[in-house]
């Protein structure tokens, strides 16, 4: 598909079209091609409606630090009918899983530590 109707139907989506989204298609326009079909095949499953795929998507660029994706999703979240203090639920689980999974992430050196308290 060429450039420029890809990025009319990002900006059909978005309202925009995200720079890093941009710079990919510059770079090579087939990842991008596979990032928006990857995109289509988690949107496209009726289990879930599509704000809370948006808050779902928003949780994880929270917990990725992705300022882009956060931005991005903020704006798809409200698109997908998300209030405010929806959105700011999603902040407040994103924040408590990341730090949550951070310690988890320090688990194997809390033992260590414990274990060698003695060599103080």
């Amino acid at each position: 598909m060429e450039k420029e109707k890809v990025f009319e139907q990002i900006k059909k989506e978005m309202g925009e079209v995200p720079k890093p989204l941009e710079n990919l298609a510059s770079l090579d326009m087939n990842i991008l091609m596979g990032h928006l079909e990857a995109k289509r095949n988690a949107y496209a499953g009726e289990s879930l409606d599509k704000k809370t795929k948006s808050l779902i998507a928003l949780a994880v660029g929270i917990a990725t630090d992705s300022q882009s994706c956060i931005m991005n999703n903020v704006k798809a979240a409200k698109k997908n009918g998300a209030s405010t203090a929806e959105i700011m639920e999603a902040y407040s689980v994103a924040k408590f899983s990341k730090s949550a999974s951070s310690i988890s992430g320090f688990a194997s050196a809390m033992e260590w530590l414990l274990t060698n308290r003695g060599e103080e």
